[in-house]
């Protein structure tokens, strides 16, 4: 059952002498704020090599949280969460996941979060995947089926095809992505511009946050959860492999690797 959508944020007054703003802090108890300068014990590795990790390989000096596979690579949140939310995050690809004779150094697409979700299966809730199929398009699925999507120029992220780029806006850029909830209606935003939103007429009411990628390699700087109600896990002894049901336009095939077909073809049985 969901929640009455929260009140729109308004303004804060004064009346007679004014603080010092520069010292002014606002805070809120319903944040997990992530900088990944920890261990971070509140995420659960699926797949994929999850690690500190330089992101420049010409310059491996600098290094941040960060994820690789070339099948899936998913980290989920082991909190769970209904009602309203923001989640908001920012991401940039690893260089030389292609190696080192690769034709360009980063691949800018398939980043995923999935939210509301079980906690095992990356398709069991909605999932924003920011240029996916290789940076067509971005889409929002909802247990599978594309129910949002654009084409859009912001909606893509530049790439190495339209060009020599200059070095900030791939090799150095930092992408700010962010989700909102409100009530049965989720917005989608890249860079601070609204991509689609789309209301939903059955939503899923709770669960947990995944990031992942495909066939690629992500960095992470920050994430942050703010939320409306937190409720306690279900927790699963098992681990699984990620199911492919988040992928669009995608079908397993002989190559994927033998856990994760295998995953695929117990839940086709069932």
């Amino acid at each position: 059952m969901m929640r009455p959508a929260l009140a729109t944020p308004g303004v804060i007054g004064f009346d007679g002498a004014l603080p010092d703003f520069g010292a002014v802090e606002v805070e809120s108890g319903n944040v997990y704020d992530y900088t990944f300068a920890s261990a971070p014990v509140d995420w659960r590795v699926q797949s994929g090599v999850w690690e500190m990790t330089n992101r420049w390989s010409c310059s491996p000096g600098w290094s941040w949280f960060g994820g690789r596979s070339e099948e899936i690579a998913s980290i989920w949140n082991k909190r769970r969460f209904s009602g309203d939310f923001s989640i908001q995050f920012y991401f940039a690809f690893k260089m030389g996941i292609d190696g080192a004779r690769a034709k360009w150094p980063e691949r800018p697409s398939d980043m995923a979060i999935t939210f509301c979700g079980d906690g095992q299966n990356l398709g069991s809730g909605y999932s924003f995947i920011i240029g996916a199929d290789g940076n067509q398009h971005s889409v929002l699925m909802k247990q599978g089926k594309t129910v949002a999507e654009s084409r859009a120029p912001e909606a893509l992220m530049t790439s190495f095809i339209d060009g020599r780029v200059h070095t900030n806006e791939i090799h150095r850029k930092w992408w700010y992505a962010k989700i909102n909830r409100i009530g049965n209606r989720i917005e989608c935003w890249l860079d601070n511009r609204l991509l689609f939103a789309y209301e939903d007429p059955q939503p899923i009411d709770a669960g947990q946050i995944a990031l992942w990628t495909y066939n690629n390699g992500i960095m992470l700087s920050r994430a942050q959860i703010f939320y409306q109600n937190e409720v306690k896990p279900d927790f699963k002894l098992a681990r699984s492999a990620p199911s492919t049901d988040a992928l669009p336009n995608r079908q397993p095939t002989p190559a994927v690797p033998t856990k994760v077909a295998s995953v695929t073809q117990n839940k086709n049985a069932r």
